[in-house]
């Protein structure tokens, strides 16, 4: 009769080759979730008019956050910017439920820009003030365009 310490048998147990087989079963069942997606249409396809659309009014909007610094405030830019990203929701948000991630991420950019405006009629922003909104800003605009970027191209 053989006596096992408990180290022995932690060891024993630790090493024993089942206990890789749920987490084989769960690859083997996300692999094949995965190639199933395109016929469950879970996949959605890289938009060249998004991309561009969100590359070109990155620069614009940091653009206008440099003017919050001094006066005046030029409202018509601000308007041209909120009515672009009014459009550039609505287009996302019309492909349907595949690309909500990216309609909601153009939203939260919306939000942002409209929140800061709001804050920037209040007084000029200061220099701390004007680098964590054009970093918040951003950040917010690099989501989106990686979010794009990151889509089947292969449609």
């Amino acid at each position: 009769m053989r006596v096992y310490s408990s180290e022995m048998r932690r060891a024993t147990i630790r090493h024993h080759p089942f206990r890789r087989l749920p987490a084989t079963s769960l690859i083997l069942l996300l692999l094949s979730l995965s190639a199933c997606a395109p016929i469950m249409g879970y996949v959605t396809y890289y938009d060249p008019t998004t991309y561009k659309n969100l590359t070109d009014l990155k620069p614009q909007v940091m653009a206008l956050y440099d003017t919050f610094t001094r006066d005046p405030v030029d409202f018509d830019k601000i308007a041209a910017i909120r009515l672009r990203l009014a459009q550039m929701y609505e287009y996302e948000n019309g492909k349907g439920p595949k690309n909500i991630e990216v309609a909601k991420q153009i939203k939260k950019i919306e939000d942002t820009f409209n929140r800061d405006v709001d804050d920037r009629t209040s007084g000029k922003w200061t220099q701390p003030r004007l680098e964590n909104a054009k970093r918040n800003i951003g950040d917010a605009f690099d989501v989106a365009i990686q979010m794009e970027r990151a889509k089947n191209k292969n449609e």
